[in-house]
């Protein structure tokens, strides 16, 4: 007997495993189409588009839409501290077949984008920057750190990825790499390995 759209989906969602599976696919995109989406609506009050790119994903809290950079970075800062929760509950580590030394580094990064949020680097420069640098640098650490064996060797390479485009940036000898692109690199290693991790 063939399933119906609804059967299927709701057959789909009773497997634990599957549905975590594919909440990691989706901030997995989350993550990597966060800086295209704050840029896409990047208006400035006469309603016009800002000019390019800002100096960095933070500094999108300026933009006259800023609620959007709140509710994106929100979202993504409680998807991480979601995805440590998880690998706490003892009946989920045996139902999903999880890791049992967990995830609680997400729960740091999720904390620590969460610093970044509601603290904007104009008025709290030195504790936003702690926060947003143990944000990446973590990331950075944890992608090469912590990772399935088949996936050792792209993980290693990503996360050196990350940290070769942030040293870059802050060097004088690439002027056009401005923090952006190297925060957007590192979304994007982030991404790859919740990706990866939900193969």
């Amino acid at each position: 007997m063939k399933l119906t759209i609804t059967q299927h989906i709701k057959h789909g969602l009773q497997d634990s495993l599957a549905t975590f599976k594919w909440f990691e696919r989706f901030f997995a995109i989350f993550c990597i189409t966060i800086p295209l989406i704050l840029r896409l609506t990047d208006k400035c009050e006469n309603g016009g588009y800002y000019q390019g790119w800002r100096e960095s994903i933070s500094d999108y809290v300026y933009m006259w839409h800023n609620y959007v950079f709140g509710m994106l970075l929100g979202m993504a800062a409680m998807l991480f501290i979601f995805n440590g929760a998880v690998y706490f509950r003892n009946e989920d580590k045996q139902r999903l077949d999880l890791d049992k030394s967990g995830k609680w580094y997400n729960i740091v990064l999720g904390t620590c984008l969460l610093g970044v949020l509601v603290l904007p680097w104009k008025q709290h420069e030195i504790i936003h920057f702690i926060f947003a640098g143990t944000f990446f640098a973590g990331n950075a650490l944890v992608t090469i750190i912590f990772h399935k064996k088949q996936h050792r060797y792209w993980n290693v390479i990503f996360g050196i990825l990350t940290v070769v485009a942030l040293a870059m940036h802050f060097t004088p000898w690439f002027p056009w790499l401005t923090l952006f692109w190297a925060e957007w690199v590192s979304l994007t290693v982030v991404g790859i390995h919740f990706f990866l991790e939900a193969l």
